[in-house]
């Protein structure tokens, strides 16, 4: 420690125990603490050393802008129930541009989550209004054949320390009715430190998107799918770091027309199956995955409803089911009581759960000069994207 310096180990626990906000701060002091701070394995360790000394959560809710219709622009929120139960808005919004109705939230890992349009994907760490917009695949696809994307994924992977994203792309040849010809399946991987995509040798079977049937759970990327094998509906899994796929097989009673959707949830650190109708009233059949990876270890745990009018479930929340109304508002069902309750909020099919920690510095005194931000953000957002538009 000559000269008064501290070792580099030194500095980085102390870095380790302060808050988000200071570390913005402390990013621009020296060109190494930078680095350092940056590092996707420094983020990661971040996480859970303040995740140990806070346990509490935020919901991430995803909202359109009531004046855009159709939807131009989703705005990120968060929710807490550390006042008024979790009706509480808390002021801090990131605003994202986006060029159709569509727009999906996937993860969260470590505070940050994934959002796609299908043609753009973008990185944002919504507490303090972080974002990365991903150059587009520069890959050579074959002359005459256009990429479309079926399937996105995000996660850490803790043996090499890399953020990565899953892209499972659909190459396509137009015939001449207007209709798909060719099909293969591509998958192509987003490397965080390299900034740059490669494609891996994978043989994957069709995904499909359900709204909330995209999910990280247990170091496995899931979706939707195809099983080749027996004629049915499978769940893909993608290993984030072996980077190898599984289908597992789901209950038999995915093929009964009476439970037309569905949607993976977590329930008691288990991973959750939820089938139900899209009627007037509807049921949801809650399954558990009692021994994960595993054919066959599907069992139904209890059946919720019939509920009115109500479209989507989103999060499992303590004991309750947070749902989407066909109006788009939230309500909550309580597990114990079995009682409904509504909000005064609108949602677009998802929320996310995040780690209190990490969103420390989004409290309501961190919203001062918000609105300035917000609009500065969303510019930024969108000169990114003018760059960094998939190849379709």
């Amino acid at each position: 420690m000559a000269g008064g310096h501290l070792p580099e180990d030194v500095i980085r626990e102390i870095l380790l125990m302060l808050p988000v906000k200071s570390l913005l701060r402390f990013k621009s002091v020296r060109k190494c603490w930078y680095t350092l701070i940056t590092k996707p394995s420094f983020i990661s360790a971040h996480f859970n050393c303040n995740s140990a000394l806070k346990r509490s959560h935020l919901i991430l809710i995803k909202r359109v802008l009531p004046e855009h219709v159709p939807p131009t622009e989703s705005v990120l929120s968060f929710l807490s129930d550390e006042i008024s139960g979790v009706d509480h808005v808390l002021p801090t919004e990131v605003i994202i541009p986006h060029f159709n109705h569509f727009l999906q939230m996937v993860g969260p890992c470590n505070g940050i989550v994934c959002l796609t349009d299908h043609h753009y994907i973008i990185l944002c760490n919504p507490s303090i209004r972080d974002f990365k917009v991903l150059p587009a695949p520069s890959f050579n696809y074959p002359q005459g054949l256009f990429s479309r994307t079926l399937g996105v994924g995000f996660g850490f992977d803790p043996h090499s320390s890399e953020y990565k994203v899953i892209r499972i792309a659909e190459l396509y040849k137009d015939d001449e009715s207007g209709g798909y010809g060719f099909r293969s399946i591509n998958v192509e991987i987003y490397d965080l430190s390299s900034d740059s995509w490669r494609e891996i040798d994978a043989v994957v079977p069709y995904v499909w998107y359900f709204p909330c049937s995209e999910l990280l759970f247990n170091g496995h990327f899931h979706w939707w799918a195809d099983d080749e094998d027996h004629g049915g509906e499978s769940m893909l899994s993608f290993h984030i770091s072996t980077e190898v796929f599984k289908q597992i097989r789901l209950p038999d009673v995915c093929a009964f027309p009476d439970r037309n959707e569905r949607t993976f949830l977590v329930l008691n650190e288990s991973l959750a199956l939820l089938l139900f109708n899209t009627s007037e009233t509807t049921c949801f059949d809650v399954w558990l995955m009692t021994e994960y990876g595993i054919d066959g270890s599907w069992t139904k745990q209890f059946t919720i409803g019939p509920l009115v009018q109500v479209k989507q479930p989103l999060l499992f929340w303590k004991h309750e089911l947070l749902l989407e109304k066909a109006n788009g508002q939230l309500v909550s069902y309580d597990l114990k009581s079995q009682r409904l309750k509504e909000f005064q909020i609108c949602v677009i099919a998802r929320l996310l759960m995040l780690s209190w920690s990490v969103l420390r510095s989004s409290q309501p005194q961190a919203a001062k000069g918000s609105e300035s931000e917000k609009n500065e953000a969303a510019t930024a957002v969108k000169r990114e994207m003018s760059k960094n538009k998939m190849k379709t």
